[in-house]
């Protein structure tokens, strides 16, 4: 019986399913595959949808800075065959913008998003849903740079559409609400962020029932509101009932689980109970590896908090291996200049001190300094 050559189509969504269960070499194959079929004798709207597939496969596995030659290619498809006001050319501005952000490149991030937006408001009306999207795109990029006077007013005009048009119990409601909660919080204002918090876990467990992902998502994001204030005995109940909520699923998403045990980690670091922080550390790590692989900037993002973890336990070998693990992630994902090799140089600089080796320490943070401008 002789093999059934799959169409552009049929590839495409093939690939979806190993992108979905994160087989990513898989996927590569297999999106690469539809590409070549659009090359061959695709439209363009199929050759940049590939692009866009493509891309996503790389952010998606933290490897961004080969996501976004991709998207690059994807805009220029577009722009040439369907005109400036494509709308479908605008979800791939915001996808170049949210690239940029990763890779901390925030020069054109600003441009982008509101290039974006314009071509929403003209293609589809003031008030539509899509647009509120938009405005909540742009908010966070404002988030980001801290111009959260701009970042508010954005996301009070998209909190006012999607109340309008999809009603005030909605996921999409519970969407807004969720984003300015976290925009006060990055504020300081935790009083005002624990209302919305509070406000958004309420109105999912009305949409979507108590043990939903998304409930268990805000149970997490309350917990760590609470956690930033030292409220660590309210947080804790809530990091368990999220973490239950997502190992009791029949298809669980390991990634969240392993978020919710390097936080519950983190919370029982700061309540000095190191042999439960130690053993949910380690469990988070092994998760993390496993599920997204072992370069990946989650990892890299475990290694360091386990790293200041026994840096103030004072075992200082361990904490520097961690570190330099995780700088060499860092590098290796996002470059030799990126924030977060950057910060996470200034705390292998911090062990190093601790451990009086000076010129060593001054060496990194120098090159910190450089890196983070401070």
């Amino acid at each position: 019986m002789q093999n059934v050559k799959l169409d552009w189509e049929e590839l495409r969504n093939a690939g979806r399913l190993a992108f979905e269960e994160r087989r990513f070499q898989e996927c590569e194959q297999i999106w690469k595959s539809a590409l070549d079929e659009a090359v061959k004798g695709g439209t363009d709207a199929e050759k940049a949808t590939s692009h866009m597939d493509l891309s996503e496969l790389y952010n998606g596995a933290g490897q961004y800075a080969r996501a976004e030659p991709f998207i690059k290619s994807a805009i220029a498809l577009r722009e040439e065959k369907f005109g400036a006001d494509d709308p479908v050319l605008a979800g791939c501005l915001i996808a170049l913008a949210q690239n940029h952000g990763l890779q901390g490149q925030l020069g054109d991030c600003e441009h982008l998003y509101k290039s974006a937006l314009q071509i929403y408001e003209t293609t589809k009306g003031a008030d539509h849903p899509t647009v509120a999207d938009s405005l909540q795109e742009l908010a966070n990029y404002y988030s980001s740079v801290a111009n959260f006077n701009d970042c508010e007013a954005l996301l009070l005009r998209a909190l006012a559409i999607r109340e309008k048009t999809s009603g005030p119990l909605s996921k999409e409601v519970a969407s807004s609400l969720k984003t300015l909660a976290r925009i006060y919080r990055k504020q300081g204002r935790f009083n005002d962020a624990d209302q919305y918090y509070l406000k958004t876990l309420d109105l999912k467990e009305q949409v979507l029932g108590k043990d939903h992902e998304e409930v268990a998502e805000s149970l997490r994001s309350l917990a760590n509101n609470y956690s930033y204030q030292g409220k660590y005995v309210e947080a804790e109940p809530l990091y368990k009932r999220s973490l239950e909520i997502y190992e009791k699923k029949e298809n669980p998403n390991h990634s969240e689980i392993a978020t919710n045990l390097h936080n519950l980690a983190v919370l029982y670091y700061k309540m000095s109970r190191d042999t439960e922080a130690a053993m949910l550390y380690r469990r988070a790590l092994e998760l993390f590896s496993s599920v997204l692989g072992t370069e990946h900037p989650e990892v890299a993002t475990t290694l360091l908090s386990m790293a200041k973890f026994y840096e103030e336990r004072k075992k200082y070998d361990k904490a520097e291996t961690l570190s330099k693990l995780a700088v060499s992630i860092y590098e290796k994902n996002f470059g030799p200049e990126h924030p977060n090799v950057g910060i996470a140089l200034r705390d292998l600089a911090q062990i190093y001190e601790a451990q009086g080796r000076s010129m060593e320490a001054d060496k990194l943070r120098q090159r910190s300094h450089n890196i983070l401008g401070k």
